[in-house]
């Protein structure tokens, strides 16, 4: 299954938190990050992906929900996992 990023979350919680709020949905979620931080973001913040598929369906839901950083996704949606 191909997945594509949706958001990016200051920290990998944030993102973390919102991907449950997804499954909650039916929509499977994974979360990448470059650095794993337990008292804070981190450096680089973490991103959140969900299947090809269900991508605008989910993208529906953050605004419906979050603020996530959007903007670069449609400038560089090359992420895939």
């Amino acid at each position: 299954m191909e997945y594509v990023e949706i958001a990016r979350f200051e920290s990998r919680l944030e993102a973390e938190t919102v991907g449950h709020a997804l499954d909650q949905f039916g929509i499977p979620f994974l979360v990448q990050s470059h650095v794993v931080a337990i008292f804070g973001p981190g450096l680089g913040g973490a991103w959140l992906q969900v299947p090809v598929d269900r991508a605008e369906e989910a993208k529906e839901l953050l605004h419906c929900a979050v603020q996530p950083d959007l903007e670069h996704v449609s400038r560089d949606e090359s992420r895939t996992q």
